[in-house]
């Protein structure tokens, strides 16, 4: 007879029955092969006796079993399993991990076997992490009461039905006039979709505009799930030089005089990761040679709002007068992470197939959460937010940059960024950065190990330092650890 003392397991606690736990354990000990088609059940007293339970909760077990067809009664010989059962091959046990030469259960194309591992920072007490906003700072009480009080409204039950794959109406048209009055950016409500962060609006980009081998021009220094976006559109990424200024323009001038391309990625206000500014004269450039040959510009303008010296250069797609910029712009870098809210504007046709696409992924987005934050918007309250958290990012900026050139002058190099979350920070080439990140940890700070940077073309012995999520006591110290480490 089977081990079914501990073959069977049996929660007290559990919201579930125990006739019917001792069903499901006796279903799953059939389905991975343990019992086979007419194997004898040991009898309800012997069963009672070796797991300890009562007598009459076997005999409730069973039943089940049999009314589920699982099991038979035979009279005067007992209970067995059904024997018009499919014979099944006795599992393995399954490892939590597998090698790469292991036999997979099916056959599928794993185009993400060599991804970014996902960052979870949600359990870090101290980090230091790649520029991120401070959550403590966004007004989410505020957001949350109008969230609570459309859904009381009367109409706010029409929040609950299908909706556009474009968004919330009310919120498009509040980020029609709000890139208006600050990008001066004019385009209509219908020319925007909302998207879950930038990242979608990437992805939905790419999807769209290029097809197998297409060519999309990237820097050699560039966001790495960009690269991924393309990479999985089976893309061939051509990388190009980012100096002070920005991308080189003309260096890919002289590439498009050798070469098609059918698109650039750009970072124009803070690249990423390097957070310089793409020069006037190179944005210009930019859009005459898109005009010229017919390419797409993908605008990235994830950070738009955070920029401390001086006013901040308009976007490309605000002095785009021939549509080939498509603008992506985010709300959770600048409010919180964690609520997925971002935009796309671009030709109509081309908004209106991207909503198309979006709705096969995801039919839509949090309408009533979209709407929420339009009232934000229209309230003043997320202008309000934009100026109480630029005050306090730039104070944060210029203490931790005063601590990186005080401590760290012989191992960290830097150019204090003009805006932006991060300071892109060049480390002794001495210092391993892997090494260091495990050392950090132990000593309770988190921070990254510069892998995240790298690609095909480049390994800098550099990383992004965000200094926008620590307030001025924990920059202190998230700095003190690391000097420690380093030292």
């Amino acid at each position: 007879m089977l081990p079914y003392k501990s073959l069977i397991q049996i929660d007290r606690n559990a919201s579930v029955t125990i006739y019917i736990q001792v069903c499901n354990n006796f279903i799953s000990l059939i389905t991975n092969g343990t019992l086979q088609p007419s194997d004898m059940l040991p009898s309800s007293r012997v069963l009672a006796e070796l797991i300890g339970i009562n007598r009459n909760t076997v005999k409730l077990a069973y039943e089940e079993l049999i009314s589920q067809g699982w099991a038979e009664s035979v009279e005067r010989k007992g209970i067995f399993v059904l024997s018009k059962l499919p014979v099944i091959s006795k599992n393995k046990v399954l490892q939590t991990t597998k090698s790469s030469n292991e036999e997979q259960s099916f056959i599928w194309t794993n185009k993400f076997e060599n991804a970014i591992p996902n960052r979870n920072l949600q359990k870090t007490v101290l980090a230091i992490d790649d520029g991120f906003p401070d959550v403590r700072l966004a007004p989410v009480d505020q957001l949350m009461r109008e969230y609570r009080s459309l859904s009381r409204k009367f109409y706010g039950k029409n929040f609950l039905k299908y909706g556009s794959s474009k968004g919330s109406e009310h919120l498009r048209i509040s980020l029609s006039n709000y890139l208006s009055n600050t990008r001066g950016l004019t385009v209509s409500s219908d020319n925007i979709l909302i998207t879950k962060g930038s990242q979608m609006g990437i992805y939905l980009a790419s999807q769209l505009l290029l097809n197998s081998g297409d060519t999309v021009v990237v820097g050699i220094s560039n966001y790495a799930f960009a690269d991924e976006t393309f990479k999985y559109s089976d893309a061939k990424l051509l990388r190009i030089p980012v100096d002070s200024n920005g991308l080189d323009i003309d260096y890919l001038e002289n590439i498009l005089l050798q070469q098609k391309i059918k698109a650039v990625y750009v970072i124009p206000h803070h690249h990423f990761p390097t957070t310089v500014t793409l020069s006037m004269e190179r944005r210009l450039k930019l859009l005459n040679l898109a005009k010229e040959y017919r390419f797409a510009i993908i605008e990235d303008d994830y950070d738009f709002d955070f920029h401390y010296d001086n006013k901040p250069y308009l976007p490309l797609a605000s002095i785009d007068h021939n549509h080939n910029v498509i603008y992506i712009g985010s709300i959770s870098k600048t409010f919180a992470p964690a609520l997925r809210i971002g935009f796309m504007t671009g030709p109509l046709a081309f908004i209106n197939a991207a909503a198309s696409l979006r709705e096969l992924i995801d039919k839509q987005g949090d309408t009533l959460l979209e709407d929420a934050f339009a009232v934000m918007y229209n309230n003043g309250e997320m202008e309000r937010h934009f100026r109480k958290s630029l005050k306090i990012y730039k104070q944060r900026r210029n203490l931790f940059c005063e601590l990186l050139e005080s401590d760290f002058k012989d191992t960290i190099t830097f150019t204090m960024p003009e805006g932006g979350l991060a300071v892109w920070s060049a480390f002794n080439g001495k210092i391993d950065l892997s090494k260091m990140s495990e050392e950090a940890s132990k000593k309770g700070l988190y921070i990254d190990n510069g892998n995240f940077y790298k690609n095909e073309s480049l390994a800098p012995n550099a990383m992004r330092l965000g200094f926008a999520s620590l307030d001025e006591k924990e920059l202190i110290q998230a700095l003190a650890i690391l000097k420690q480490v380093i030292s």
